[in-house]
């Protein structure tokens, strides 16, 4: 069987905050970005704070719980184009194999790519985005660490995802 051949799928939610404090301090930080803005200009990387209860992401409805920690944000824009993506990416505990079948959440990484206007946190994109993982791997023939897409997210302010997600 392969990976995800049921269709199914695991739904969560989690409340963040884009937080204009510097990750400088923190190399877990740092490593954990994704390095990948090559013809571009990236701002600092800031940190990403958890808002949700406990530090946990909401799966399933708010049935189950999956542990997230702080983690950090940047912004990537092109050098000739007025495109801008928030490049964030949140640390989780993973869910535990089998738990849904043959799907699962792998603990490490998770990297959201969200498109944004005016190069800001403030002005998201509400569309379907990126989710992907960091993985080491050889499908171009040399063994190097690719982005393998997992998913995707849409962002919400607070005030619209609370109307959705009664959790």
């Amino acid at each position: 069987p392969k990976w995800g051949a049921s269709g199914r799928r695991i739904e969560f939610t989690i409340d963040v905050s884009f937080t204009a404090k510097p990750a400088s301090d923190d190399p877990k930080i740092l490593d954990r970005m994704v390095k990948d803005n090559f013809g571009g200009i990236s701002s600092d990387i800031y940190r990403l704070e958890i808002r949700s209860p406990n530090g946990c992401a909401r799966l399933r409805g708010g049935f189950d719980r999956m542990k997230c920690y702080e983690s950090g944000w940047r912004v990537d824009s092109g050098r000739n184009n007025g495109r801008s993506t928030i490049r964030c990416h949140i640390f989780t505990d993973g869910t535990d194999e089998g738990q849904y079948g043959d799907i699962f959440i792998p603990p490490g990484s998770l990297h959201f790519s969200i498109p944004c206007f005016g190069k800001s946190a403030k002005n998201l994109s509400q569309k379907d985005a990126p989710v992907t993982v960091r993985q080491f791997g050889w499908h171009t023939g040399w063994r190097r660490e690719e982005s393998r897409m997992v998913g995707t997210c849409r962002a919400l302010k607070i005030e619209d995802a609370k109307r959705r997600d009664k959790y």
